[in-house]
């Protein structure tokens, strides 16, 4: 269907996601202590820009994991552009042979340097990029559907499940039994076939807020959690981020399983409307910039408790 022959994993970087993946499973396990960090923009819109911001983000605590956000579509309620992969020049062209093409050229080169972090959006579409990705989110429109846990059940890699967009903590537990049970299902990639998946056993709890903020409720449960800053949570208001990461950060002494939190940031604070194509700036939702990441990283490294 695409022309993707070129762009073929080596094995020295088969082995190098696999020993990663096997690193981060641990670390929900609590066989390693290491807190995760997940960033990056709402989406990618403009690959020069991205590769810019990969430039100047670095991690020297030791006690941070980082994994880089890269949502190369995105979920609409109604309508609107739907990311990258469908209209990669933002003209309505909907080069999807061009967008496939680019985003597996730069996953192979930015996945030697960095834990890479999507969403499970459309499942065809991932099974052009899994073998790039350590994390995968199924998101809060999608977290009901039977089809993307059977999928995420078969995955050898994390799977985050956000609460769906009312923050009904019971839709998270029927996707996690789900998930980690063993599923029969029909896979229509290149070939129609059946799978028989043994059911994946690493997934965390992706807390994003529904109809109010869910980051400070009292979560009675053993599952790995991630706090994500943003959407609900922030209520889309971006410099909120921050109060939400400093309320999470009284919790984490005192909940074991809060593992890790998630932030929109990129070049430049705020967003833009999606004609401006302005550098650095989000065409999605608003995003902060490089001084809070800095903040981040001091301020979970000054824990201590990783």
């Amino acid at each position: 269907m695409f022309n993707l022959i070129n762009l073929k994993r080596i094995k020295k970087d088969l082995n190098f996601i696999y020993i990663n993946n096997i690193f981060l499973k641990n670390i929900i396990l609590k066989k390693i202590k290491k807190f995760i960090l997940i960033i990056g923009p709402c989406s990618i819109s403009n690959i020069k820009d991205f590769i810019f911001y990969l430039k100047k983000i670095k991690n020297n605590f030791k006690n941070i994991l980082l994994i880089i956000r890269i949502y190369y579509e995105k979920p609409r309620t109604n309508i609107g552009w739907k990311g990258f992969v469908y209209d990669p020049y933002i003209d309505e062209s909907y080069s999807i042979n061009d967008s496939i093409y680019i985003i597996r050229r730069l996953l192979l080169d930015i996945s030697k340097f960095f834990y890479l972090g999507t969403e499970c959006l459309n499942f065809f579409l991932i099974n052009y990029f899994i073998d790039c990705i350590s994390w995968i989110c199924i998101g809060a429109r999608t977290v009901q559907s039977q089809i993307h846990r059977e999928f995420c059940s078969n995955l050898n890699c994390i799977v985050g499940i956000k609460n769906d967009i009312y923050g009904d903590f019971n839709v998270l537990k029927d996707s996690l039994l789900s998930i980690m049970n063993k599923q029969c299902f029909i896979n229509f990639f290149e070939k129609t076939s059946f799978i028989y998946s043994k059911g994946n056993k690493y997934v965390q709890f992706v807390l994003r807020g529904g109809k109010e903020p869910n980051f400070s409720k009292k979560i009675i449960t053993n599952q790995s959690l991630i706090i994500d800053c943003s959407h609900s949570n922030s209520l889309k208001i971006s410099i909120n981020q921050i109060y939400v990461f400093e309320n999470i950060l009284n919790q984490i002494l005192l909940l074991k399983n809060i593992n890790g939190v998630m932030f929109e940031h990129y070049i430049y604070n705020g967003n833009q409307d999606i004609k401006n194509k302005k550098f650095g700036l989000s065409i999605t939702d608003s995003c902060l910039n490089f001084k809070f990441y800095f903040l981040f990283l001091k301020k979970i490294n000054d824990l201590q408790c990783f």
